[in-house]
């Protein structure tokens, strides 16, 4: 008995020691340049958003995959305006019903059927940064980085007709 609980307890150690957390870098292959962000409202009730403009320089051989901002992950875009590049993020923060569809399946036994919902899952975001703060995620080859961006400044919120 004492074997069982030693070998457990060795079992949930080393299943504890597997578990790392995601370590920010303190500097990227890349230079950032200035960093804005600002809502936006439109002309509809309920409609509104955030943009996220990061300048970078230097982006060299890292893959910029998704920046996490405002409690959500990304899918950032590169533009390129005036000869400099820059990471964009639209945010659609829209209040909008969301329509779930029922699945319903049917065996042919003559039993009732089975209604099934989808699940919307969510995605945990494992950095603790502020609202005016990001973090980039990137790789170069096939190892993956993280590099957070401080002190966004926020700009005037945009009214559109």
């Amino acid at each position: 008995m004492k074997t069982i609980k030693l070998l457990f307890f060795i079992c949930v150690a080393c299943s504890f020691s597997q578990c790392s957390t995601l370590k920010l870098t303190e500097t990227a292959p890349f230079k950032i340049i200035g960093a804005t962000y600002h809502n936006w409202v439109g002309g509809q009730p309920g409609v509104s958003g955030t943009n996220l403009i990061i300048g970078i320089d230097n982006k060299s051989d890292s893959a910029i995959k998704s920046i996490y901002f405002r409690g959500r992950k990304h899918s950032p875009s590169l533009e390129k305006r005036n000869n400099k590049e820059y990471l964009v993020v639209n945010m659609n923060t829209s209040r909008r019903a969301i329509i779930v569809k029922e699945t319903i399946s049917y065996k042919g036994d003559g039993a009732p059927p089975k209604i099934r919902k989808p699940k919307i899952k969510g995605v945990t975001i494992p950095f603790n940064i502020q609202a005016n703060e990001a973090v980039i995620k990137y790789m170069i080859g096939k190892k993956t980085y993280y590099y957070k961006v401080s002190n966004i400044k926020k700009t005037e919120t945009i009214f559109y007709p």
